[in-house]
């Protein structure tokens, strides 16, 4: 086993030598060349701000191109809606007590519930 991957290892060493005096001619006569690393570096994450200031004027001018040839009249920027009113106090109050009445009721039933467990328990274990 052991003389088997020595023999691989040595037929991989002999082809990354050829190909490395392969590379060495290919540079010599294009002349210098930069690294790979260097000439193609890839960029992630898609867009470059300056790439999506140049895209948005675009879509900017072409829209402003068809509403002028639709006749309609250029975009304003939008302005808030002003606020509606909320609750009034008396009303806030009077939400809270049919809250805490809706509650009570909850909570009364619920106890009723629990003293009918209670009642079932006592009798399974007798």
């Amino acid at each position: 086993m052991a003389g088997i991957l020595t023999s691989i290892i040595k037929q991989l060493e002999r082809q990354e030598r050829v190909i490395e005096r392969a590379l060495s001619a290919l540079r010599d006569v294009e002349g210098t060349v930069a690294p790979a690393s260097i000439t193609s570096a890839t960029r992630k994450g898609g867009m470059t701000p300056e790439g999506r200031k140049r895209l948005s004027a675009a879509l900017r001018k072409r829209w402003a191109a068809k509403r002028a040839a639709q006749g309609a009249p250029p975009a304003t920027p939008k302005q808030s809606a002003p606020r509606k009113g909320g609750m009034t106090e008396d009303g806030r109050r009077r939400l809270a007590e049919a809250m805490k009445r809706r509650w009570a009721i909850k909570r009364a039933g619920s106890a009723v519930k629990k003293t009918v467990r209670k009642k079932r328990a006592t009798k399974k274990a007798a």
